[in-house]
């Protein structure tokens, strides 16, 4: 192993800072001697979760389990293997290596799934070019140069046409040898609708790409005046490698743009994407429907940058724009919104572009504002605050908001804010808030109370006496290789089965390190990653792993006298559970007398193996 990608992990991770790694994906923030995040894994909405070691390397989330190095971090992130993890790593750290030439990124795509993006490819090819060369295709092409969009930008956002007479890309693609399934697969026809024609015939196609730019799918728009079809877009439907729910439209052209400029803008419509980047705006990313998913949320967390939220001026336009600030707001991701105060009439960027042109679209791009004035702001327009309904519903519904803040300069301005709104004096309005606040406090003790009784079950599974000492071995372990070889000497074996494990992953950890090698808990996550060890088992021993190392910074600093006691403990509740085991195993069929002799020779016999244990341990 030694020379191979075991020993190359080594070195990366030697020259690595977990802390910047995991700071290219995510907002991480100093706490103590760690780093804690929320965690990018889960759909977590609060601090306290997810933890970083700088000086461990490791990190761990507490609440889905997620744990390991900083190369097992980029894995996770790209959802990649292993290996392309090693030289992603190696690419964020700037590591400079001969070896990494050496390895090769894997392609472990499975081959049905390859023969789908392949497909798919040649679909996107087809619509391309039936837009550029074929005679249908001119008017869909009048129809985007007339919209604005030159050939330079056509072919950049992957924009086609599906040739009305649906049957030709059919027989084109069989001309290629894909199978009707294949072709199936892709989601561009129906098995059961025969004879076979394209579903997406006589629309302009924008093709659908994932986070690794390969095409899953199309969404379609019809442009013709007389076309009497029901949808005006319609989408691939779900397929093997397409699912609206976990895409963003352009999203890997605006990755690598986001990430330098630090933010993003969150659109509603491909064309006002694409209006952004007419522009000069390379950082747009668009919904693929009105729902803000859970995928979705992990897309813009990892982009890490502010979220610049744009949708449609129209009622269900800013109705979405609340809705998808408050989920915002609950990640506790980093967003503004683009203000909805405007003067003139058009309700998305696209339509700003074409009656005012660029100035008047950056102009209106850059003007952002905080969730509270965005509130404000839409509610006055919503309401009819001449009424006394409208001016206590104004106040009401700006509660949740204010209940959050921790600032009292803020406080203050947006309680002023709605006393001139609603004509209410700026005690009444503090006093409402107060009162919100209580109900809340209220709301969240019966929560409290709920879950404390939800840990009082949980407690009852606490670790035994046994598991805690041998957990606080094992934890030493991680810390020492002179210690691994005194669990050798004095013990050399774990009850606790997860625990035996990770030992014996230890000892088979020294044994591949050579002299040059450091022993840490970093360096032994990167040994169990690799291929070198098969281990089926490599998550939860992963997890095992950063969870014992991270609470250990708890446990006492080792001493060889804490070393013993432990061991004592250890072989006395074995002891303890041997005897209490062999009691319950012969008394089954005795009388309460016999039961009673018995526990008497049993506790003798105990205390007899238990000064026999402290002998050998202080001989």
């Amino acid at each position: 192993m030694s020379g191979g990608l075991f020993d190359l992990a080594n070195d990366i991770l030697r020259n690595t800072d977990i802390v910047e790694v995991i700071s290219h994906y995510i907002k991480v923030e100093k706490k103590g001697r760690n780093y804690t995040s929320l965690c990018p894994f889960h759909d977590d909405k609060s601090l306290g979760n997810f933890y970083i070691s700088r000086e461990k390397g490791i990190f761990k989330c507490f609440a889905c389990q997620a744990g390991g190095n900083a190369i097992n971090f980029v894995q996770r992130m790209e959802r990649c293997s292993y290996q392309e993890a090693i030289l992603k790593t190696a690419e964020i750290i700037g590591y400079r290596d001969t070896r990494l030439l050496s390895y090769q990124v894997v392609d472990n795509v499975d081959p049905e799934t390859r023969e789908i993006q392949n497909c798919l490819k040649e679909i996107e090819s087809f619509y391309e070019n039936s837009l550029f060369l074929s005679e249908n295709g001119k008017d869909a092409l009048e129809y985007l140069h007339n919209r604005g969009l030159t050939d330079d930008v056509i072919k950049t956002f992957k924009i086609g046409y599906a040739q009305s007479k649906g049957e030709n890309i059919i027989e084109f693609l069989k001309s290629k040898n894909y199978s009707i399934k294949t072709i199936a697969d892709t989601g561009i026809i129906h098995l059961e609708n025969t004879p076979y024609r394209d579903l997406n015939a006589g629309r302009i196609t924008f093709a659908i790409t994932d986070r690794n730019n390969q095409v899953v799918g199309f969404s379609c728009r019809k442009f013709r005046e007389d076309d009497n079809s029901a949808a005006k877009y319609i989408n691939t439907s779900s397929t093997k490698l397409f699912n609206k729910g976990n895409l963003l439209y352009n999203y890997y052209n605006a990755l690598g743009e986001a990430k330098k400029v630090g933010y993003v803008y969150l659109l509603e419509g491909f064309m006002d994407v694409i209006a952004c980047y007419r522009v000069g705006i390379k950082s747009a990313i668009g919904l693929m429907g009105t729902a803000l998913t859970k995928d979705n949320l992990q897309g813009l967390r990892y982009l890490n940058c502010e979220i610049r939220l744009c949708l449609d001026l129209d009622g269900p336009g800013q109705s979405n724009m609340l809705k998808i600030a408050d989920i915002l707001s609950e990640a506790n991701i980093n967003f503004k919104l683009v203000n909805n105060i405007v003067d003139f009439k058009e309700k998305d960027t696209d339509e700003i572009l074409k009656k005012y042109g660029d100035i008047k679209l950056k102009e209106y791009l850059s003007n952002l504002v905080s969730k509270g004035e965005w509130l404000l702001n839409y509610y006055k327009k919503e309401l009819n605050l001449t009424t006394l309904d409208g001016k206590k519903k104004i106040v009401n519904y700006l509660m949740p908001f204010l209940s959050t803040l921790k600032d009292n300069l803020e406080i203050d301005y947006y309680i002023n804010q709605l006393v001139n709104i609603s004509g209410y004096s700026y005690d009444t309005v503090y006093k409402a808030l107060k009162r919100y606040i209580k109900q809340l406090d209220k709301k969240d003790k019966e929560a409290f109370d709920s879950l404390s009784a939800v840990e009082k079950s949980e407690s009852q599974k606490m670790l035994s006496r046994l598991q805690l000492a041998e957990k606080q071995v094992l934890r030493y372990m991680l810390d020492s290789k002179d210690v691994v070889e005194k669990y050798d000497l004095k013990l050399g074996y774990f009850s606790t089965p997860i625990y035996r494990e990770i030992a014996n992953v230890i000892s088979e950890y020294i044994t591949h390190l050579n002299s040059e090698r450091d022993y840490d808990v970093k360096n032994l996550m990167a040994f169990i990653s690799s291929e070198e060890y098969g281990n089926k088992n490599k998550e939860k021993i992963l997890s095992q792993i950063t969870d014992i190392a991270l609470e250990g910074f708890e446990i006492p600093p080792y001493s060889d006298e804490q070393f013993n006691d432990l061991i004592a403990t250890i072989n006395k509740e074995r002891v303890e559970n041997q005897t209490l085991d062999v009691y319950k195993n012969s008394t089954l069929n005795k009388t309460e007398q016999e039961k009673a002799e018995y526990a008497y020779t049993c506790i003798a016999k105990l205390k007899s193996l238990i000064e026999e244990e402290d002998k050998k341990r202080r001989s």
